[in-house]
Parts: structure tokens; C-alpha cells; sequence
């Protein structure tokens, strides 16, 4: 007996019994996370798996004997999306469109921008290192006195400089090692641009570009116009366009392959039932008219000028066919007769007749005329040039079995992204547990009436921000599917074009030179394109040749059915349909006024493939009594230009020589990696 309570105190002399204790703990551990980690498994087998962070120590980037840590670009990852947040609070009344987590970064490319910038750093440090112009402890506290100053022009005070940045969201550390590197970049900078001299000449030039205005007419030819008539590229164009321009199509970042189960919206409502008493609940006369018998007033507005008196005119008119209390309505057909402009309809008292639901196309002024009851009149409808006054004296109401296709499809269609939404739960469901794709797609298929073959997709590898087939640009799927890291993983119900698509990654390919079967999609898109922009630019040729000057412009472009646009003030920086072209100033300079630019321009390499067809209609030199008083500034800028053209120039050299010398190396794969873990673990907004 002393023997088995000597035992019971003390477990660890029963290895049985500890062995019991180790189970029972793990066991409970496993129902508590069950529990509270639904959408995951403890062993994999369900939902997306948790991608773990890459060491803080991880060198990813070297640059001498100084790197770049995975903690860093993670922290650098961080604070620009904190900063972003900031942003969008500050304007949550007015807008802004702004990253807002680490995905949205890497969707935009923005990760590899703080790459280069943080690789960037590096070099400048290692350069200053090398010419001694490193910041030294005196500069970084003369310039934090310059900055932390009171009311008064004096320093806050340690104390208060530090706490002041921890309000800031950074420490006294971070701020003093950034403010080491901002003084030995302006001290490279200076040492390198000291020399740079701007002529008063030169000062005067640069004053002239940018006063000077001209008025140009113009035409522009997108290449996807002239797409249609494109042929289908050959192996052997293919080929050959993929060998020169392979460098565009290597991608930097990993690429993923992935099978998805589609459940469509509008399939998931056509099985869902709807009695007619839900139907009879959404039928409203006033919603079903078919017809009305109607009569208008029309008032044009001549100028821009008059708009306002012609509304005024309206509304009274409006007040007058309406009546008001001890004042009854005059004729409608009277008031038509004395006032409207349509001349058609004036004479007929305003009377258009029957108009039928179905032949009113959508923004039509007419539309507003199916709002109102019989005998109402409308408010003053304004629709290009007029505004319309409109009363209806008779109207045809649709029956409930007639309205009852329609009532259907409105009610299935309010019922069936929740009905898809919940089928897409089902499919997630079933796939993360089994890891069975045609059996989830045989599954879900089934309950949609459909063949397997209908719910079952695939992609071809897509790298972040890639159009995907059937699918195009989608953050969501890309934050959904970057997520996965092993063959089979299983992600969560994303939102795409008409439904839900459930993903399973079937390979990822890590970045290296694809192979022409991997991009050919890609490459054809790009040769069929070059070949629509050669046909806009032999088209823009036809036209000026047929035009030979200004005045003959809108005579050639309407014969070959282009529209000609105008800009009155057009200087070195505006943009001629939205789109900068590069070319358009320097060749505006040397034409005459009422002559073409007698060649076709492109756009600006990043923009959309155009050209354009530019005449000069007008042209008013710089005033250069004026230009004294600008000298100054105009020389200013001019060298700040120079300044920032130089010191880059200087640093990419910097750059290619530690590459040549091997001593710049950046692990792209392993960055990857890092944002990857970094946004897959990254808190959610508050």
C-alpha cells in the first residue's frame, strides 16, 4: 500500500503513467486548437497552411561588406504600409486609393521598389565609407537641434525628443540612423555635383520650353484598334520575337500553377427555389409598366450662359402644369403648344404617344417618364442639350404572370451569391479534407446540375499582378493563392468573374528563364500588339499624307472615319489624349504654324501603344521681358535636374562595378520568400 501512494505521488517514477499524462495533455491541445482554428489542421490537411517567416538574420542582399537582414526589409515592408494606413485614416472623408497591407504592396511591385531603394542604401553608405564622408556624431546632434526646436528656437530636451518620436511610431535609434544616412547622401551628393554650372544662355533656353504655348490639333490611333485585323502569329514569328526580347519575359518572382473548383453565380440560381407568394411580395405595379402615353415640353440650352434661365424657365413651366393650392393646372398640350422647342411634338400638344418600355434605351430622357403615375408631371430632366418636361396620361401595367420571368430573375439573382457563396464553403470544405479534386468537383457539380467538366479549371503559371485566364487581374486571388507552398495545398473561397473560385496548387516554379510553351500567351499578345501599333502607324501616314497640312486635317481624318481633337494650351508637360508623348514639343518647335508634324509620334513607352497625328494651329512664344525676374529660379532648377541626373548616373556606375566585381549579390528568391511570410503573417488592419 506505502508502495502504490509512493507511486501516485510522484508520476515521474510510473512511466506508464507519464506516458497517460504526455497523451491526455496532447490530446486536449489538439481539441482546443481544433476548435479555435477552424479553417486549419494540425497536420496540413485543411485550409491554407501558415507560411513560416524567414530568420530576422537572413542576409538577402549583400553590397560589400555591408547587407541587407530579412528583418529589415520586413520592417522597411511594414512601416511604408503603416504609413499608408495613416494615409487612408487621414482621408477616409476624401479617398485615396493606397496599399493597405503587404499583399497589396506585392501586388503593385512596390516590394521589390524597397528592395532596390534598401540595396540603393547600401551602395551610397559603402561609397561615402570609401571617400570619407560618413556623418559624424556632431553633425547628426547639430542637425537633431535644427529640428526639435520649442517655441522659443531652442532644443525640447532629450526627454521630450524622445518621446515625441515614439509618438511617431519610431525610435530615438532608428530616427538617428536614418538621419546618419540623409547627412553622408547629401555629402556624397555635394562632393560629386559641386562642379555643375548652368550658362545664363542655357537659363534662357529652358525658360523659353517652358513658356512657350501652342494650340494643336490632333488624332490619335491606339494600336488596339486595329487589333481586329491582326493574324494570328506563326511558330516561326513567335519563335523568333521570344529568342530577342527573352529578358521581358523572365520573370522575378515565383509562379504558381493552380486547378480551381468554379462555382458559378448564375448557375447557383437556377437551383434555387422560389414559390410564387415570395414572387407575389416582390411585384409592384408602379415597378412593371410596359407602356406610357406621353407628352413632352422641350427647352434647348443654346450656350453654356443660358443654362441657368432656361431651368428657371422650366420649373415654372413645371409649377404652371401642375397647379398649386387655389391656383389650378393649365393644359399640358397648351403649355407644349406656347413653349416647347421640339417642333415635331410642340405641334401635337407635346404628344409623343405610346412609348414602349422596351424600346427606351438606358439614360434616354424619355426614362423618366416610366417613374410617374397618370396625370403626374415630371421635374425638369436635363439631357444634352435641353431639358425635358414630361406627363403621362396613360400607362399599360404588366400582370403578375407577365412580370413573373423577370421577378424570378430578380429574386434569384438577390439569393444566389449567398446560395454560391455557401456552396463554395461546401467545396472548401470537402477538398481541404480529402485532397481529392475530381471528387469535389464530381460533388459540387452535381448540386449544380452540371458536369464535372463545367466546375473544373486550371491556370497556366501566373506571377503576381499576371492577367489570368478566365479570371484577369485579381489581388484576392493572387493573396489567396501565394499563400500556398506545397502540391495539393488548398486555399479559401475567392471572389472572381461571376462566382467563386476554390484554388489548389498543382507546381510552383521559382524565377529563371521560361520556356516559350510557358509564355506563349504572353509572347503572342506582345507580336500581335506590335503588329496592330505598326498598322496604327502606317494608317497615321496615310493620313498626313492625305491631310498635307492643318487645315486639311478634319477633312482627311473623317474620310477615313478619325476624330480629330484640339488642346489650346499645350506646353512641355501636357498630355495629348491622356497620354504623354514625348516627341510632340520638340517637333511643335519646329514647324510652322498651320503645318503637320510630318511624321507619326508614339506615346511614352509606359503608355498604351498609340501614335498620333499632331498639326500646330497656333503658337505664342515666351514672353522673355519677363524672363530676368525668373532667372534665378529657372537656373535653380535647371541645376537641381542636373544635380539629381548626375548623382544617379554616378551611382548606377558605383553599382555596375560592384557587380562586375562580385561584390553586390541579391538573393531574389530568398526576398520572395520574405514577403511572401511577411504578408501571409501580417495582422489584419484594425
Amino acid at each position: 500500500m506505502a508502495q502504490s501512494e509512493a507511486s501516485s505521488a510522484n508520476p515521474a517514477s510510473n512511466p506508464r503513467r507519464t506516458l497517460l499524462i504526455i497523451v491526455i495533455f496532447f490530446l486536449g491541445l489538439v481539441m482546443v486548437l481544433a476548435y479555435s482554428l477552424p479553417s486549419r489542421s494540425l497536420f496540413g490537411a485543411s485550409g491554407p497552411k501558415a507560411v513560416q517567416p524567414v530568420p530576422e538574420d537572413t542576409v538577402i542582399a549583400r553590397v560589400g561588406s555591408r547587407t541587407v537582414t530579412a528583418k529589415e526589409y520586413t520592417t522597411s515592408l511594414q512601416n511604408l504600409v503603416s504609413m499608408y494606413r495613416r494615409y487612408a485614416a487621414q482621408l477616409a472623408s476624401g479617398g485615396g486609393n493606397f496599399p493597405l497591407s503587404i499583399q497589396q504592396l506585392r501586388q503593385q511591385g512596390s516590394d521589390r521598389a524597397i528592395l532596390q531603394q534598401l540595396v540603393r542604401r547600401r551602395i551610397i553608405e559603402l561609397e561615402a565609407e570609401r571617400l570619407g564622408l560618413m556623418a559624424t556624431e556632431g553633425e547628426i546632434q547639430q542637425r537633431l537641434r535644427e529640428q526639435f526646436r520649442d517655441e522659443n528656437g531652442r532644443f525640447i530636451g532629450v526627454e521630450k525628443y524622445k518621446k515625441q518620436l515614439l509618438r511617431m511610431g519610431t525610435s530615438y535609434v532608428e530616427f538617428e540612423r536614418d538621419l546618419a544616412y540623409t547627412i553622408l547622401e547629401e555629402k556624397l551628393r555635394n562632393f560629386i555635383t559641386s562642379g555643375i554650372q548652368i550658362s545664363p544662355q542655357e537659363a534662357e533656353e529652358e525658360y523659353r520650353r517652358q513658356n512657350t504655348r501652342f494650340e494643336l490639333s490632333y488624332v490619335v490611333l491606339p494600336a488596339t484598334d486595329f487589333e481586329k485585323g491582326v493574324a494570328e502569329p506563326t511558330d516561326e514569328e513567335l519563335r523568333a520575337y521570344f529568342d530577342a526580347h527573352k529578358e521581358d519575359f523572365r520573370p522575378t518572382k515565383d509562379r504558381r500553377k493552380v486547378r480551381y473548383i468554379y462555382v458559378s453565380q448564375d448557375k447557383a440560381a437556377e437551383i434555387i427555389p422560389v414559390s410564387d407568394e415570395e414572387l407575389q411580395k416582390e411585384y409592384d405595379p408602379n415597378k412593371q409598366v410596359k407602356s406610357v402615353q406621353v407628352s413632352q415640353i422641350v427647352l434647348k440650352v443654346l450656350t453654356p450662359k443660358d443654362e441657368d434661365k432656361v431651368l428657371q424657365k422650366a420649373n415654372e413651366l413645371v409649377a404652371r402644369a401642375r397647379g398649386k393650392e387655389g391656383v389650378p393646372a393649365e393644359d399640358f398640350a397648351s403649355l407644349a403648344r406656347g413653349n416647347s422647342q421640339d417642333t415635331a411634338t410642340a405641334a401635337k400638344g407635346g404628344d409623343l404617344g405610346k412609348v414602349e418600355r422596351s424600346n427606351v434605351k438606358p439614360g434616354e430622357a424619355v426614362e423618366a417618364a416610366f417613374t410617374l403615375g397618370v396625370g403626374e408631371v415630371s421635374e425638369p430632366v436635363r439631357r444634352g442639350n435641353a431639358f425635358y418636361i414630361f406627363k403621362v396620361t396613360d400607362r399599360a401595367i404588366k400582370t403578375f404572370e407577365e412580370a413573373k420571368p423577370g421577378l424570378l430573375a430578380i429574386v434569384r439573382n438577390r439569393l444566389s451569391y449567398a446560395k454560391a457563396s455557401q456552396l463554395a464553403d461546401e467545396a472548401v470544405s470537402l477538398l481541404s479534407r480529402t485532397r481529392n479534386f475530381e471528387e469535389t468537383a464530381k460533388t459540387i457539380a452535381a448540386k449544380l446540375n452540371l458536369t464535372p467538366d463545367d466546375v473544373k479549371r486550371e491556370t497556366p503559371f501566373f506571377a503576381p499582378g499576371d492577367d489570368v485566364p478566365d479570371i484577369g487581374s485579381n489581388p484576392s486571388f493572387e493573396e489567396k493563392t501565394s499563400a500556398l507552398t506545397e502540391p495539393n495545398d488548398v486555399g479559401e473561397k475567392v471572389g472572381v468573374r461571376g462566382g467563386f473560385a476554390i484554388p489548389q496548387l498543382v507546381e510552383i516554379k521559382k524565377p529563371g528563364d521560361p520556356t516559350l510553351d510557358e509564355v506563349r500567351d504572353k509572347v503572342v499578345a506582345k507580336v500581335k500588339q506590335e503588329k496592330a501599333l505598326q498598322k496604327a502607324y502606317d494608317r497615321a501616314k496615310e493620313l498626313i499624307a492625305a491631310a498635307k497640312n492643318a487645315a486639311g486635317l478634319k477633312s482627311a481624318a473623317e474620310a477615313m472615319k478619325l476624330k480629330v481633337e484640339e488642346i489650346k494650351d499645350f506646353n512641355d508637360t501636357a498630355y495629348l489624349d491622356n497620354k504623354s508623348f514625348p516627341a510632340a514639343f520638340p517637333n511643335a518647335e519646329k514647324v510652322k504654324v498651320g503645318e503637320l508634324i510630318p511624321m507619326p509620334l508614339y506615346a511614352a513607352r509606359n503608355a498604351a501603344p498609340t501614335v498620333a497625328v499632331v498639326a500646330v494651329t497656333s503658337r505664342k512664344d515666351a514672353d522673355l521681358t519677363k524672363f530676368a525676374e525668373r532667372r534665378k529660379e529657372t537656373m535653380d532648377r535647371l541645376r537641381g535636374d542636373r544635380a539629381n541626373n548626375l548623382f544617379e548616373t554616378y551611382i548606377d556606375g558605383v553599382k555596375a562595378r560592384l557587380k562586375e566585381a562580385g561584390q553586390l549579390r541579391v538573393d531574389r528568391a530568398l526576398a520572395e520568400r520574405v514577403v511572401v511570410a511577411a504578408a501571409a503573417n501580417e495582422p489584419a488592419a484594425e
